[in-house]
């Protein structure tokens, strides 16, 4: 009895070391996870939330305009079907937290990056491309609030570099399913001019895509790049999009002045609160290049 006991406990304690090996070489986590929970889902932090799929997958995503939000393309791709996901099927819920959100609205249309193609070989040039916008069909900013967009560039890069600028990455974690979490010592390491991608050292995993790397200006949240990849081979590093070229592509399709910086709720959080559905589903998705 006592030898089925002592071998008991070496198979929970065999199983626990396994379990805790798992989460610490959980990949996209540079060295110390630096993750900290949001409990409370106070501006800015409820204009970021969780973007749901038919399938029951999910990425991340930030209101960017009354109607508008952005997250990474992989994130709309159905890739068991090999199509896109219809927009009516996506659906935004920022301030998501263990089954309530802080308000709800389904995709009305896509806009993804021109070039960008998820048939292509995930590499550092489909990186640079893997950003979309979604048309939402109703307006929540007034419960949740927007970000503003900065208009970045290598010599923006720099400037805020001189200036010492705290960034901040904040998403839905693969372990972390069912709430918001952010990184608040990110650095960023190098701007790629060429492709218009930062690397960096935020702790973002699955999950994380699509998820908002930003800084405050006067107190208020600047969205300057969207996580989007981990680089598989030498030290891990961040892959972020820079929004250089989503700029350029709202003002070259007469969407710019939709952006029109950032803003906080209008509308008592607490009137609007609802629960989730049961029909969508918290599995996780399929990852991305590791």
């Amino acid at each position: 009895m006592r030898i089925w006991f002592l071998f008991a406990l070496l198979i929970l304690f065999s199983t626990q070391n396994v379990q805790a090996a798992d989460k610490i070489h959980l990949r996209g986590i540079k060295g110390h996870d630096d993750r900290v929970l949001i409990e409370k889902y106070q501006y800015p932090w409820s204009a970021i939330g969780r973007l749901n799929s038919e399938i029951g997958g999910f990425c991340s995503a930030t209101l960017i305009a009354p109607k508008l939000i952005l997250t990474a393309a992989h994130c709309l791709w159905n890739k068991k079907r090999k199509v896109w996901f219809k927009p009516h099927t996506l659906h935004f819920l920022p301030g998501y937290r263990r089954g309530s959100y802080n308000a709800h609205a389904k995709g009305k249309k896509f806009h993804i990056a021109p070039g960008y193609d998820p048939k292509k070989i995930n590499n550092l040039p489909k990186s640079a491309n893997d950003w979309a916008l979604v048309e939402l069909a109703t307006d929540i900013s007034p419960v949740v609030g927007t970000f503003a967009l900065a208009e970045t560039s290598p010599q923006a890069y720099n400037r805020l570099k001189q200036r010492n600028i705290h960034y901040v990455q904040a998403g839905y974690s693969q372990d972390k399913a069912h709430i918001l979490s952010i990184d608040n010592k990110c650095q960023l390491k190098k701007y790629e001019a060429k492709l218009d991608v930062v690397f960096h050292n935020c702790d973002a995993v699955n999950g994380d895509s699509g998820s908002p790397i930003f800084y405050l200006e006067n107190g208020l949240p600047t969205l300057a790049y969207i996580h989007v990849a981990t680089t598989r081979q030498g030290e891990s590093q961040g892959v972020a999009v820079s929004l250089k070229r989503i700029v350029s592509y709202l003002k070259k399709n007469g969407m710019w002045t939709q952006t029109q910086g950032a803003s906080k709720p209008s509308v008592p959080k607490s009137s609007n609160e609802q629960k989730q559905s049961k029909s969508q589903s918290s599995a996780l998705p399929s990852p991305l290049w590791r």
